[in-house]
């Protein structure tokens, strides 16, 4: 071997040496690097012309492909059952506990035991002011604790843009190292440096939405989301909300590729990670909490109205005016029994006594006059106000969806159902109907038995109803577009929403006039409501108002109630007496300060059996409003409960698979220690090398 030979081995294994050690410094310095995958040195003989010529070095990230795949999925389930249980921990935690006078449910005992109070001291105004103080209480709770669910909603809509946000310049910063890195491969460089940051960014990424990804032939990955959508290659994709969902507060996540606006949906292609963590909650979740709370209010509504539209003021209101019902003049009555409907004066005598049998048709005063009606609304209200007007007792009048009936002179007008055969229309009483004396008022209506059958009048103008079908995870999966037509019936509007929900859903009505939407078993989990142009004749009462379909009108049941107004300016108007019409002749009182049966069941409406329908995940039950309170409760305590359970079982199998990937990949300081000992030796003995080397040149030079 000649003495240049030995100059370059040396030479060579002098640089070698010192890359070795600059990649074991790096180990040692990273050790603690969340990401960071340790440097392996491997050193290769360097031949030329035949011979060695000195040593080469090639330096490559350890790096195991199936671990790594393994923990992605493990991030991606982490983080989406992590983000899950935190929101709707949260929405759990709106309920409050029972128990504790500050929750939203505990708000219902004070009104009742006000109510109680009430009945043992009926002309006490202090009693009343402090029973209405209570209910104002309970219901603002309502509506704070829903604007609240809202507001979670809202949060997570907002969240996820910043998390799309996120992963897009995570895409495009990979598709930027795969460009670095297949440039490095060619001009024969180490490429590490840029793999281990690249692999950082999918780690950050896994997190966010769950991906896979596979080795380019030139370097770098290709990444893709579980089911083979492209994510990154030399260019990357944008997340984004899709701008086909106008009308939704809370439109979709939608994936576009480079150079182009067309927009991929991407429910259907999320299995993990943040983001779907994020639509689950907004899109399913804080949905059927929402709805399920939604119920308990009408339910709360119903209970009290119910009692109170029993029982009447003392003394007796001059007029009763109800609520906007949604229904029409000409909407079937289909009432059975019979009521009373009494024109008293202020000490509570009846002066006219008038009743009116649903079955036979016809409204009687006490003098014999008879006027018969035919079974539509209007044509009651025309029978009721022709006989009033008949004896110049007061009027009735029916309009924009609601029925108002006054008494003349100055005197007032009571209700009550026949205790033998009362009044009963899909289980509701006369009054309560039609809100004649309700408590809570509300613009739109809390109840969907409707009563309306498939061959009635729809009673809707022209209008748009577009729906959303949305699957497990609350996307948007697809979109149908329902022309309402005036005129038709329910069973022709129906039939309408059934063309365009072909393969997706369907419609129907029940006995009692409700209308579902019902999905088909499999992928569709709910059928919404984006936009509603309709308009159910003059009551500015649409679709989805009037039968209570989509997300948004039966969560809102519970927001904007309010006490009545007249009643809130005249805590008088309270029902707290009750009047017993049924066969009471002329002359004879039927009210009196001192009676409190009317406040005793408005404390009883707390116990009172409420049929309760099926929402969001709660099952329909005839229960009393506090014992729905106490299930929704445990329902969304249990509900909380099994997600974060779901969160630390998916966070001990990625832990168990990060421990395996660390001990692969990982830096362990006493092997590093121990190769840079070596790697230091070896430095060592190539300088001496170079030293003998340099002195056999001195020596041939010098015997020259």
């Amino acid at each position: 071997m000649s003495i240049n030979s030995i100059m370059g081995t040396g030479l060579s294994a002098l640089m070698a040496n010192q890359q070795a050690l600059a990649a074991t410094s790096s180990n040692v310095a990273n050790v603690n690097t969340e990401g960071y995958s340790r440097k392996d040195v491997h050193f290769v003989t360097r031949q030329s012309g035949g011979g060695v010529s000195g040593v080469d070095i090639d330096i490559q990230r350890v790096a195991n492909a199936y671990l790594a795949a393994a923990e992605m999925r493990g991030a991606g389930d982490v983080s989406a059952a992590e983000i899950l249980s935190r929101y709707i921990d949260r929405a759990q935690g709106l309920f409050g506990d029972p128990s504790e006078r500050g929750s939203v449910f505990a708000t219902i005992d004070p009104v009742m035991q006000s109510f109680g109070a009430l009945s043992v001291d009926p002309s006490s105004s202090l009693r009343r002011s402090s029973a209405l103080s209570e209910l104002q209480t309970m219901l603002s709770q309502l509506d704070t604790t829903q604007n609240e669910i809202s507001e979670l909603r809202t949060e997570a809509h907002r969240q996820g843009y910043s998390l799309m946000e996120e992963a897009n310049a995570l895409m495009s910063n990979i598709a930027k190292l795969n460009g670095s890195i297949q440039r490095a491969r060619i001009a024969g460089v180490s490429s590490a440096e840029s793999e281990t940051e690249q692999s950082r960014l999918l780690d950050r990424l896994a997190e966010i939405v769950d991906i896979r990804t596979a080795g380019r032939s030139l370097g770098g990955v290709e990444v893709r989301t579980g089911d083979g959508l492209l994510l990154v290659d030399v260019e990357a994709a944008r997340f984004g909300y899709s701008s086909a969902n106008s009308g939704s507060a809370y439109p979709g996540i939608v994936i576009m590729q480079p150079n182009s606006t067309t927009e991929t949906p991407m429910a259907s292609h999320m299995r993990g990670g943040e983001l779907l963590g994020l639509m689950r909650a907004r899109d399913q979740e804080l949905v059927n909490l929402g709805l399920a709370f939604g119920e308990f209010a009408a339910g709360v509504v119903d209970a009290i109205n119910d009692a109170h539209n029993a029982g009447s003021a003392v003394p007796a209101p001059t007029s009763l005016v109800g609520r906007n019902t949604g229904l029409l003049a000409g909407d079937a009555l289909r009432f059975t029994g019979a009521s009373n409907l009494a024109i008293v004066d202020a000490d509570g005598q009846i002066t006219r006594n008038y009743r009116i049998d649903f079955g036979a048709g016809t409204v009687t005063d006490d003098l014999g006059g008879v006027t018969a009606f035919a079974n539509s609304i209007g044509d009651f209200q025309t029978a009721l106000n022709t006989r009033l007007a008949a004896n110049g007792d007061g009027a009735a009048a029916f309009a924009n969806g609601s029925l108002s009936i006054s008494a003349a002179g100055g005197r007032g007008v009571v209700v009550a159902d026949d205790p033998t055969s009362p009044a009963s229309r899909l289980g509701r009483g006369f009054a309560q109907t039609f809100g004649l004396n309700d408590l809570i008022t509300k613009s739109k209506p809390t109840s969907y038995a409707t009563g309306l059958q498939g061959g009635d009048a729809h009673g809707f103008g022209a209008g748009t109803l577009r729906l959303a079908v949305r699957d497990s995870n609350g996307g948007v999966i697809r979109q149908a577009t329902v022309n309402v037509t005036a005129g038709g019936s329910v069973t022709d509007l129906l039939n309408a929403i059934n063309t365009q929900l072909s393969g997706y859903g369907s419609a129907s009505i029940d006995a009692n006039g409700r209308v579902r939407l019902a999905p088909v078993a499999g992928s569709v989990s709910r059928i919404d409501v984006l936009e509603d142009t309709t308009q159910r004749g003059a009551t500015n009462v649409s679709f989805s108002d009037f039968f209570g379909v989509g997300e948004v009108a039966p969560a809102q049941r519970s927001e904007n109630l309010q006490i009545k107004n007249t009643i809130l300016a005249n805590p008088n108007l309270i029902s707290t007496a009750k009047a017993d019409l049924a066969g009471a002749a002329v002359g004879t009182r039927v009210l009196s300060p001192g009676d409190g049966r009317g406040a005793l069941a408005l404390e009883a409406a707390g116990t009172a059996l409420v049929q309760f329908q099926d929402a969001g995940g709660v099952v329909g039950q005839a229960a009393s409003i506090i014992d729905y309170a106490a299930r929704l409760s445990g329902h969304a305590a249990l509900r909380a409960e099994a997600l974060e359970s779901a969160a630390v079982a998916a966070e001990s199998v990625r832990e168990e698979v990060r421990q395996r990937r660390l001990g692969e990949e990982g830096v362990n300081l006493d092997e590093e220690l121990v190769k840079m000992t070596t790697y230091q030796q070896a430095y060592a003995a190539a300088s001496r090398m170079i030293s003998a080397a340099r002195d056999l040149y001195d020596i041939v030079l010098n015997m020259v």
